[in-house]
Order: structure tokens, then C-alpha cells, then sequence
């Protein structure tokens, strides 16, 4: 009984023991105030793409769709971690893992947390949580025990709260996020101040937080000697007003300041090359000028320097001088000096570079620094080198065979220099790792052995511009993995092997223009994996075969090819981009209606018939389109008004006939219209003012950027001559109407295209007047209206445009004076033909005088049907002098003293008149002098007062 006792007491014990035990670990469950505050916070999320919380829930029942008791211990829900031994939560973590906006939580951070008093590690990060205000919350500040926030990639706006610096047990912080931009809302803190508290703080991640304000950000981040990341990057750092004396970041491993524009101050002055434990340390598009100091060579625990400039997005790179000597620098593995350096002499550079044993720098980026002189041998002894680029320099002489002794070189840039010389298989000789090569526009040329075989396996290859020829490349044969190959203008006059649908298997981009490829095109061509085929300016013949079913562009221009257009070239679904330019190609195009993303055609100068293409009316993206040249005959279809993003519309030397549809002037985005030396008829289209792509403050936000890699090189008919633009970058907004049967008057909504850089409307039938304001064509440099009928004068307005530099206004029945102007002038003095064919026209710079035309003119103003009339000036001048008559006669009529005056002036008038009549008949009646006196003594006593008293 007692054992039994002993027994039941045993095992009760044990129990006990065991649930005491079960307690301790697990802490007795989850606290239910802070379940509630979590599920509480679950309300606030308004969607759950990823079903991140779909564990939170309280227990007791199945959840139907994944078939399983829901727990009642928050403990147990995902993301939420709790003590083992309080049961307190202490880790809840969010964190969207996919870094995708679709997938993460969308809500707030409800102020229910604040019940979990406990928490240690808040990760809410990569979500949409910033909630109604979009300000980051202030209550945040309130957990004391918080050792761990990570709240990156939450797009917050506002100020970062400084409640957050009573949190001095943290350890790491994180707030970066969005980019900072004019657009958008953004984070920011104008009072650094409170972290300092963070005395324990080890990460900290402001990127993207605007720091413009904090010019004491150097001192105030000093003051947290505990760090050991930090990453300021677009923060829009100012230059500071003074840097720390005392340096205590002793224990900083990672610096990043990159993309901080605004701070600018001389690089060898910097307080930064006195945190040498850097291990890494990033300056990139930073605006730090002039040397580069001998401090930089004291970094030794330094591991990567990225001191590079993004010139895409400012243009102050290149303002530094490369004086630290980096020889001591053993731990460097990655040097960036990309668009950094002013100026340097390239062989200087590599003397300054780690020469410890064995070499652990891995890259060397110098591309764009006006780096001068001849590529050293010293090359051959950065045995780790895995990427060497010095792209964009004016480095000159061989390349050193040296360079062949680089075992791990995986990237090779040596394009856009002066290189020169010959490049042989030692230049390859231990290059097993090469994957990459860019040996692009020098004056190289590859010479090797037909038999030799590579010790590399390429995928990215370019030779543009470098010699290879004349026979196709053999050594090629093997390099089956190529992804990328560029071989234009190599000198190349061959025929394509047998091997190249085969060993290009696996290429997306093929470029072999500018050679001298005769034949035909390679064939098995379609289960190739090519994107981008560039195959132009050869003298490849025959028919087109079926191309690779990927193809989203092809330019195959300027050949010999001949016949029809296959059928097959509609399979090419994913085309973006098809140039089949000056070619011999015939006959109709295929229906390819399903082509729908192509947005470049060009199928200029061949022998293509038939009417418009009617399949063309399914390619709505097409931007630039071009058929000129060729026999297409019919009439423009109405449904080309349809294209939206039309931009270039080139028919130009075919056989269209009818009228220009008025749907033309619904391509609100058209810069170019060409549809000269056509059969076209009848008016020009109303509402030209719909082409607003022809107005210089269109809106060209609205404008998708052109597809890359196509060529938008075009003739234009301007300024008396063909000319020729490439059209990618600056488009020569044009009308050009020329030689066709045109008639009718020019709308008067053309001025308001003031964009259009070149009109040219010669050789119609077009009447009426030149528009009054053509003026206003601002940007008007060429303007042709010759062979025409247009009458009337030449518009004064035609002087006020400054960008004129030809006008042809001849052979029409233009009459009045010339007008003036010296821009006018200049042009006459440039072509005296200009005017030729008006022989009612008149006035300089023409010899022939406006007298008679302006007596005409004025004549016409006073005559009508029925006979003379007064003209208004006439009238005018009638009715002005019987009104100051009236004047006189109203003053002498009612004010005495000027009727005294003015009788007596009359009286002295006549007395002098008639003495000098006297004296003269006395002269010539022989009077004597005597009596003379006598009768001017008579008449004076008589005028005198005396007399009238």
C-alpha cells in the first residue's frame, strides 16, 4: 500500500516535474492582452496578398482551407516569436520576403503594439504600411526593450519621429526606402540630434532619408562609436561646415555615401580616409573634387573603393587627380574610379596599384577618365584580376601580351581607345576564364592561326571596327555558349560557314553589318535563339529563308536580297523592329496582321506594288513607318488616322493617288509627314492644328522612348536639297507635300505649328494667299512654295523668322513690294531666283520699282464700279481746314484784343509791302533818291501817332 503510495506520490511528482518543466519552456502560452494586440493589428492590414497573418486566428476551429486547427497560442502564428521563458512576444517579423508591392501588406501599423512591452525584433519591412498619414508612427518610441527595426522599404513621408531616440538599446536601424525625388513625398530629418542617444546602435540604413538640413551630420554620427554600418546613400548630404576633430567611428566597417550630388568639398581634405578600419567605402556621385589624397594609401583594412560618377544623371564627373599611392592597399580587391578622374597617364596609375603577393585585386574600373599614354606590362602581375575596364579613354599603343598571363580575367573592356596593333593567339594564351571581351573601335586587328583552338568559351564578344577578315573567323567555330557577337565593319568578304546556325545556337544578339558578306543568308536559321539581328550593308543575295522565331528586331538593309517576302516572316510575332530597306525585293507584302508589336518598318527602296498595306492597320504601335520609294498605288486609307503613336510617316516616290484623307490630322504625336512625288489631288486636310506633335510645347512625357538599335536615319527634302538626318535623337519636324496635283488654299491652322522646322509645298496646283501669319512658324529653317499659283503679296510676317536660312517663293503670281527685312535680304543674297516667276512683285532687293504699283494702289483706294469718288484722306484734309477756319474766325469774333492785334499786324504787313513795292518801281521809273527819302518821310508821318492824334 505504501509502495503504491510511494508509487502514485513518484509519479504524481513526476508529472509535476514534467508540467513545471512543460511550463518553463513554453512560458504558459501566449499573453492574452498581447494576442489581442496582435490581432488587433491584424484589423488595421486591408489585404494579405501572400497570407502572411492567415495563421492569426483564435483557436478552437478548422480552417477549411488548409484543413488544420487553427492554434490558439499566438506563440505558435507565423512571424511571432515569444520568450521561452515569460512567454512575453519578443520578435515579430513581417518582412515581405518578395520585395514585391503586390505581395506585401497593405494597412497600418496599428497602435495596438504598444501592448507587446516585451518586443526585441520589429521587422516590418518591404510592406505598404504607412498608412493614412504616411507618417512613421511616434509610438515606436516607446519600446524600451527594442534591440532590432527594421522598417526599409515602407514609403513613409514626414519627418523620422526623434521619440526614437529613447530607444538605447538598439542595436540596428533601418529606414531605407524610395528614392527621394521632386515628385513624390518623402522622409526626412531636420534635427540629427537624438541619435546620438543611440549609444548601442551597430547598423544604421538612412538611405534615401533627406538629410539636407543636418549640416552636423559628420559630428552627430561621431558621437556613436559603436558603429559599424553605416549608409547615407541619397540622403542629399550638403557639404559639412566643419568635420570631427577626434575621430570615434574606430570600429566602422562599412561606409556608403553614395549618390549625395550636393556634397562637394576637396576630396583631400575629407575627414573620411581617417576611418581606416573601413573595409568598405562607397563615394560614388558624390560631387568631392580635386586630389586624391596619400591618406587614402593608409586604409589598409580597406577591401572596396567605389569612387566612381553616374554621368547619366549629373555632369560634374571628372574632377579629381589620382595622387594616393595604393601599393600597401594588400586587402584591395575592388577599385571603381569610373568618370572620377580629370586627367592621368594610364601607366602611372598601374605603378600606384597593390603590388603586394599574392595580388587580391579582382577589379579595375578606369573607364571615361581621359586616361592617356601606353597599357603597361605591369598588367600581367594582377594575377586575381577578374574584370579590367578601360572603356572610353585615349589610351594608345599595342596591347602587351602580358595581359595573356591573367588566369582568372573574366571581363575584358578595352573598347573606344587608340588601341593599334596586332592582337595573336600569346594575347589568349592562359585566358581560361574569359567570358567577356569589348575590343570595339581601335585599330586592332585579330591575326591568328586557322587551326587555333581558344582556351575560352566566350558569351560576350565585340570586334566592331577591329580586323578579322577576310575570311570568316574559324576559331569562332568552338565558341558554342556565345551569347552576345558584334562584327560589324571587320573586314569580313566571305560567305557564312555551315556552322554558324548551329555554334550561334544559343546567341541572342548578332551584329555583322558593314562587311562584305556575299550569298545567301545562313540557313536552319529558325530554331536559333536570336533577339537582335543585324545583318545590313553587305552583299548578301538570294531569297529571305524562315528566321529565328524570337526575333524582335531585323535589319537586313542595303543588300542584294531579291523576290517576294516569304509568308513564313509572319510567324515572327515578338518583332518589334523589321528594316528590309534598299533591297531588290518585289511584289505584295504577306498579310502579317498578327505582327501587332512591331513599331518600326522600313521597307524603303525596293519594288514593292500593290496598294496600301491593309495589314498594317492591325500594327496600332507602329512609331516610325516608312515606304517610300517603291510602286505602292491606291488611295491612302482613311483608318491611317488610327495610329496613335505614329511619329514618322514617310511614302514618299510611289504611286498613291486621291486625296489626302482628313484623318491624317488625328496623328496627334506625327513629327514627319512625307508623301511627296506621289498622283495625290484635291485639298490639303483641314484641322492641321490636331498635329500637335508639331508644336514646340507639345507634351513629350507622352512619348514613348523610340526602339533602340533601329536605324532612324532619313532623307529629307529640305533647303533645296536631299539631306540626311538621323531622326533617333533630333527629329527635323517636316511637311512635305511636294509634287503632287494638290489644290485649293493652304488652311490657315498650319501657323499654329510653330515646331515645324521644314515646309515644303512645291510643285501643286495650290492657290489663294500665303497664310497672313506664317510668321508665326517660329521654327521655321526651310520653306518651299515655288510652282504654285499663289497671288497676292508676300506676308510681312515672313521677315520675323529668325531660323530662316532658305525660302523659294518662285513661279507663282505673287504681286506688291518685296518686304524688307535683312533676313530677307540674306536669303536673296544666298539665291536671286528666290522671287523668280512673280513678275508683279517689285521693290528691293528686285530691280524692278514700286512707283507705278503704288500709284495703282492708291488709285484703286479712290475709284469704284461706278466712277470717281473722294478718297478718305481728301475728305479728311477738307474737314480739318474748315474747322481751324472756324477756330480763327470764333477768336476775332469774341475777344477784342486779338482783333485789335490782329488788324494792326494786317496794317503793318500791307505799309511794308507797299514801300517796297515804291522803292522798287522807283528804280526801275529812274526816281531820284531825294525823293525817295521824301516820300518814305511822308509816309512814315503819316504811320505815326502823332498823325492820329
Amino acid at each position: 500500500m505504501s509502495t503504491a503510495i510511494i508509487i502514485v506520490s513518484t509519479t504524481t511528482s513526476s508529472s509535476f516535474f514534467f508540467f513545471l518543466l512543460l511550463m518553463i519552456t513554453t512560458g504558459g502560452g501566449c499573453k492574452p492582452r498581447e494576442r489581442d494586440a496582435l490581432l488587433a493589428f491584424k484589423e488595421g492590414i486591408v489585404k494579405d496578398p501572400a497570407g502572411l497573418l492567415s495563421s492569426w486566428q483564435r483557436g478552437g476551429h478548422y480552417d477549411d482551407d488548409d484543413d488544420q486547427l487553427l492554434e490558439e497560442d499566438c506563440c505558435q502564428w507565423r512571424g511571432v516569436r515569444c520568450s521561452n521563458l515569460t512567454g512575453h512576444v519578443v520578435k515579430l517579423n513581417l518582412r515581405n520576403d518578395y520585395a514585391d508591392v503586390g505581395t506585401g501588406l497593405v494597412g497600418e501599423i496599428g497602435h495596438s503594439l504598444i501592448s507587446l512591452e516585451h518586443l526585441r525584433y520589429l521587422d516590418l519591412s518591404m510592406n505598404n504600411l504607412a498608412g493614412p498619414t504616411g507618417h512613421v508612427p511616434e509610438f515606436l518610441g516607446s519600446f524600451r526593450s527594442l534591440r532590432y527595426l527594421n522598417l526599409s522599404g515602407i514609403v513613409f513621408s514626414g519627418m523620422v519621429p526623434p521619440q526614437l531616440g529613447k530607444l538605447s538599446n538598439l542595436k540596428f536601424l533601418d529606414f531605407s526606402g524610395m528614392l527621394p525625388s521632386s515628385m513624390a513625398p518623402f522622409l526626412y530629418i531636420s534635427d540629427a540630434s537624438w541619435l546620438a542617444h543611440l549609444s548601442n546602435l551597430q547598423y544604421l540604413n538612412l538611405n534615401g532619408v533627406n538629410l539636407s538640413t543636418v549640416l552636423d551630420w559628420p559630428h552627430v554620427l561621431n558621437m556613436i562609436p559603436s558603429l559599424k554600418f553605416l549608409s547615407l546613400s541619397s540622403c542629399s548630404l550638403q557639404s559639412a561646415n566643419q568635420y570631427p576633430t577626434q575621430i570615434n567611428l574606430r570600429q566602422l566597417e562599412i561606409l556608403d555615401l553614395s549618390n549625395n550630388y550636393e556634397l562637394s568639398d576637396q576630396a583631400e581634405s575629407s575627414w573620411i580616409w581617417s576611418l581606416t578600419s573601413l573595409k568598405y567605402l562607397n563615394l560614388s556621385s558624390t560631387s568631392l573634387y580635386g586630389e586624391i589624397p596619400q591618406a587614402l594609401g593608409n586604409m589598409l583594412s580597406l577591401q572596396v573603393l567605389d569612387f566612381s560618377y553616374n554621368m547619366s544623371v549629373s555632369k560634374k564627373g571628372n574632377m579629381c587627380i589620382m595622387k594616393a599611392n595604393l601599393k600597401n592597399l594588400c586587402n584591395l580587391e575592388v577599385l571603381d574610379l569610373d568618370y572620377r578622374l580629370a586627367y592621368g597617364e594610364i601607366s602611372e596609375i598601374f605603378e600606384s596599384l597593390p603590388q603586394c603577393s599574392p595580388n587580391k585585386l579582382k577589379e579595375l574600373h578606369l573607364a571615361n577618365n581621359n586616361l592617356t599614354g601606353n597599357l603597361p606590362k605591369l598588367v600581367g602581375r594582377l594575377t586575381s584580376l577578374v574584370t579590367l575596364d578601360l572603356f572610353n579613354n585615349n589610351i594608345t599603343g599595342q596591347v602587351p601580351s602580358e595581359i595573356g598571363m591573367l588566369t582568372n580575367l573574366t571581363n575584358l573592356y578595352l573598347h573606344y581607345n587608340c588601341l593599334d596593333g596586332v592582337i595573336t593567339e600569346e594575347h589568349f594564351a592562359n585566358l581560361t576564364s574569359l567570358k567577356s571581351i569589348y575590343l570595339c573601335y581601335n585599330y586592332l586587328e585579330i591575326v591568328v592561326d586557322p587551326e587555333w583552338l581558344p582556351p575560352f568559351r566566350l558569351e560576350k564578344a565585340y570586334f566592331a571596327s577591329t580586323s578579322m577578315g577576310p575570311s570568316f573567323p574559324s576559331w569562332l567555330q568552338s565558341q558554342v555558349d556565345i551569347l552576345e557577337l558584334a562584327m560589324s565593319d571587320a573586314g569580313i568578304n566571305d560567305t557564312f560557314p555551315d556552322w554558324f546556325s548551329t555554334t550561334f545556337s544559343k546567341a541572342t544578339f548578332l551584329e555583322m553589318s558593314q562587311n562584305q558578306i556575299a550569298g545567301g543568308l545562313p540557313t536552319n536559321m529558325e530554331n536559333m535563339s536570336l533577339e537582335k539581328l543585324y545583318l545590313d550593308c553587305n552583299h548578301i543575295a538570294d531569297r529571305i529563308p524562315r528566321m529565328p522565331r524570337n526575333l524582335m528586331l531585323l535589319d537586313i538593309s542595303y543588300n542584294l536580297i531579291s523576290g517576294d517576302v516569304p509568308q513564313s516572316i509572319c510567324e515572327l510575332q515578338k518583332l518589334n523592329g523589321l528594316d528590309l530597306s534598299n533591297n531588290l525585293l518585289e511584289g505584295e507584302f504577306p498579310q502579317c496582321s498578327l505582327m501587332s508589336r512591331v513599331s518600326f518598318f522600313r521597307a524603303s527602296n525596293n519594288s514593292f506594288s500593290g496598294n496600301f498595306p491593309s495589314f498594317l492597320q492591325g500594327w496600332t504601335k507602329l512609331s516610325f513607318l516608312d515606304l517610300s520609294w517603291n510602286k505602292f498605288s491606291g488611295t491612302l486609307p482613311t483608318w491611317i488616322g488610327n495610329f496613335n503613336k505614329l511619329e514618322f510617316l514617310q511614302l514618299k516616290h510611289n504611286m498613291f493617288s486621291g486625296s489626302i484623307p482628313d484623318s491624317i490630322t488625328n496623328l496627334g504625336k506625327l513629327s514627319h509627314l512625307d508623301l511627296a512625288s506621289n498622283g495625290l489631288s484635291g485639298p490639303l486636310p483641314q484641322h492641321l492644328s490636331n498635329l500637335t506633335g508639331m508644336m514646340i510645347n507639345h507634351d513629350t512625357t507622352k512619348y514613348e522612348e523610340r526602339l533602340s538599335g533601329c536605324d532612324y536615319k532619313s532623307f529629307v527634302n529640305m533647303k533645296g536639297q536631299e539631306l540626311q538626318y538621323n531622326q533617333e535623337k533630333v527629329t527635323v519636324v517636316t511637311i512635305d507635300l511636294s509634287s503632287n496635283f494638290l489644290t485649293g488654299v493652304i488652311p490657315e491652322g498650319i501657323v499654329s505649328l510653330d515646331g515645324i522646322i521644314n515646309l515644303n509645298l512645291s510643285w501643286n496646283n495650290l492657290n489663294g494667299k500665303i497664310p497672313y501669319m506664317i510668321g508665326a512658324i517660329k521654327s521655321l529653317e526651310s520653306l518651299d512654295l515655288s510652282k504654285n499659283n499663289f497671288y497676292g503679296e508676300i506676308p510681312q510676317s515672313l521677315s520675323d523668322l529668325t531660323y530662316l536660312s532658305y525660302l523659294n517663293l518662285s513661279y507663282n503670281n505673287l504681286t506688291g513690294r518685296v518686304p524688307s527685312g535683312t533676313q530677307l535680304c540674306s536669303l536673296y543674297d544666298q539665291n536671286h531666283h528666290l522671287y523668280d516667276g512673280n513678275d508683279g512683285l517689285c521693290g528691293p532687293p528686285l530691280q524692278k520699282s514700286c512707283y507705278k504699283y503704288d500709284a495703282s494702289k492708291q488709285g484703286y483706294q479712290i475709284r469704284s464700279k461706278q466712277g470717281f469718288h473722294i478718297g478718305s484722306f481728301s475728305i479728311g484734309v477738307t474737314v480739318g481746314f474748315m474747322a481751324g477756319l472756324w477756330v480763327v474766325f470764333y477768336i476775332l469774333l469774341f475777344k477784342k484784343s486779338w482783333r485789335i492785334a490782329y488788324f494792326c499786324f494786317l496794317d503793318n504787313m500791307y505799309d511794308e509791302v507797299y514801300v517796297k513795292v515804291i522803292v522798287v518801281w522807283a528804280k526801275l521809273t529812274g526816281r531820284t533818291d531825294e525823293r525817295l527819302r521824301m516820300s518814305q518821310v511822308a509816309w512814315s508821318s503819316i504811320d505815326s501817332d502823332e498823325y492820329y492824334e
